[in-house]
């Protein structure tokens, strides 16, 4: 009996004394409540601050790439004028007007002048132009992509290559397969007009000794 009424009142003593340790302080049944509401109360106010630091850092980044982004676009407008000036051109010129033929923005008093090479602007035709354009049958007329054409004289293919650098890359394509397509088309007639040429010559002899007979 007195054991188990040593162990009874153990018990009890244990259940009256609940101790906790935190952070190396020991809290009676009170203390223990008041220390886990305490660190409670600090651990929402640390995820409270973190949540707005967080929140503040996005919208803080995407102030700074709406930043960036606009200083991109006027460092490339800056790249524009200053290549303009370099190059002895009115940088506003191509403001103030817009461009009435293919890559009008390059023209100076309607002439493209590029890697030695001329081209005359037709603003009537929405065009530019390069060699003799008096004899229509030796010109070619090319589409670009931009709207507008290219005329190029075939006795100045060699002059085009020289300035192919100033056409955009699908305007290359264009001129490249219109070349080549004209080239197949005038060895055909060359071919054409060969053998009939030939023809004619087998015919000759014939014609002639029956004109005696």
């Amino acid at each position: 009996m007195r054991l188990g009424a040593n162990a009874a009142g153990i018990n009890a003593t244990r259940e009256r004394q609940t101790f906790s340790v935190i952070k190396g302080r020991r809290f009676g049944d009170n203390g223990y409540a008041e220390a886990m509401a305490a660190a409670g109360s600090s651990a929402l106010s640390r995820a409270d601050s973190r949540f707005w630091e967080l929140s503040e850092d996005k919208e803080d980044k995407e102030k700074r790439v709406g930043e960036t982004d606009g200083a991109g676009g006027d460092r490339a407008e800056a790249t524009r004028v200053y290549e303009a000036v370099t190059a002895g051109k009115d940088p506003l010129e191509g403001l103030r007007q817009v461009a009435k033929v293919p890559y009008g923005y390059l023209a100076k008093d309607g002439v493209i002048e590029y890697n030695g090479v001329c081209f005359i602007c037709d603003e009537k035709t929405n065009s530019i132009c390069l060699g003799d354009m008096t004899d229509k049958t030796k010109v070619l007329n090319i589409p670009l992509s931009g709207g507008g054409c290219l005329k190029v004289n075939r006795d100045n293919l060699g002059d085009l290559s020289k300035a192919i650098g100033m056409f955009s890359p699908e305007d290359v394509n264009r001129i490249l397969r219109a070349i080549a397509q004209d080239t197949k088309i005038q060895s055909m007639k060359n071919e054409l007009e060969d053998m009939e040429a030939s023809v004619g010559e087998e015919l000759g002899p014939d014609r002639q000794e029956s004109d005696e007979e």
